[in-house]
């Protein structure tokens, strides 16, 4: 200490000193007189810890100004910081890697404390199809979270990129997370339905990631798309689907983590698109196969219908948060020229009941 006079110091592990102390009187009494020393002489101390049942450090977290706890629950690591003496820290579980190259990742959980606050505008977003703005009375609103609601198949991801292809219109910004389809295939369908994906990747106005299974953990996921908002001002991020989100992230209480996520983008003024399917074609009426539903500010359903024989589509919404919207069902074709809506849907009736029924004119 004397010759090198360092700065830093970090000593793996103290516990070592226990069995160098004839008892526990004089392995408090060696270790306080050793810190006080290094501390008197201008160093920053860092020491490790195994603690067991057997065998606890409470003696050495009350002499120390900062604990950080690391823990391996499910076999994934995570970083605690449950003293931080003189200062304020985040409470809870932080996720944690430790990576070829990168060495230690930490990634801090999103709390709804923290002050992303951006003054709300809520200016109302186009979709781009006249039929579906008159559904929801102009549009949704900017800084809000819309459910796309249907069955397998039905369109709630070429929706969502109908209303992306509005937003790199403006020269916004957005972001896909898909769970389930490759990038390739989502640019594939879009080419086909008029949705010119490439091109809005060109000019940086859409950016589409794959998210492998059980690759992030809800935090290490957070954390790639809280730098991506911050950094790159993105204003529309979709998260295709709920149910790819929940049988890809790793952990528990993943609902509560969307929600967490939801709410950050909310403050940051984002848009967020969130196609949620719903298990049965027909049945009861359901919004979403997960209990989610309160996350949304809108929520807009697509459903398969029989008509005189045939089956189609049809959109209707159910709950916008922060305005009126069109009662009605309206009819739902994609075609290669993009998204066509038909005239209000008058004649259908039992809709909520999950088998509805369209109701001809009498003559």
């Amino acid at each position: 200490m004397e010759k090198l006079k360092p700065t830093r110091v970090v000593i793996d592990s103290m516990t070592q000193f226990r069995y160098l102390a004839p008892d526990v009187f004089q392995f408090r009494k060696q270790v306080l007189s050793f810190l006080r020393f290094l501390a008197e002489s201008g160093a920053t101390v860092l020491f490790t810890s195994e603690a067991s049942p057997d065998a606890p450090d409470d003696d050495l977290r009350f002499l120390s100004d900062g604990i950080l706890e690391i823990l391996v629950q499910d076999q994934d690591r995570y970083l605690l910081v449950s003293k931080f003496r003189g200062s304020d820290f985040i409470a809870g579980k932080h996720s944690m890697d430790i990576k070829e190259n990168q060495g230690v990742l930490i990634y801090p959980r999103i709390t709804l404390e923290e002050s992303y606050l951006t003054p709300p505008t809520f200016d109302t977003l186009s979709f781009g199809v006249p039929e579906i703005d008159e559904l929801l009375m102009g549009g949704i609103e900017r800084g809000t979270v819309t459910l796309l609601s249907g069955p397998s198949g039905v369109g709630k991801t070429t929706l969502g990129m109908q209303f992306i292809k509005e937003t790199a219109g403006r020269g916004e910004r957005s972001v896909v997370y898909t769970f389930e389809e490759t990038k390739e295939k989502i640019i594939r369908r879009c080419e086909q339905v008029n949705i010119a994906a490439s091109y809005m990747m060109e000019k940086g106005t859409l950016e589409i990631k794959k998210i492998e299974p059980q690759i992030y953990t809800p935090d290490a996921f957070a954390d790639m798309l809280r730098k991506d908002v911050e950094k790159n001002k993105t204003k529309v991020v979709m998260i295709d689907s709920t149910s790819g989100y929940s049988q890809s992230i790793r952990g528990k209480e993943l609902i509560s983590e969307l929600h967490a996520v939801c709410k950050y983008l909310t403050q940051m003024g984002v848009t967020v698109l969130l196609p949620s399917e719903v298990k049965n074609i027909t049945g009861d009426f359901t919004i979403s196969s997960f209990d989610i539903s309160y996350l949304a500010d809108n929520v807009i359903f697509l459903r398969y219908l029989e008509i005189e024989g045939a089956m189609r589509k049809a959109i209707g919404v159910l709950k916008k948060r922060l305005g009126d919207f069109e009662k009605t069902l309206r009819e739902f074709v994609i075609t290669r020229y993009g998204i066509k809506v038909g005239e209000p849907l008058n004649n259908l009736q039992n809709i909520l009941s999950g088998t509805p029924v369209f109701r001809k004119e009498e003559k």
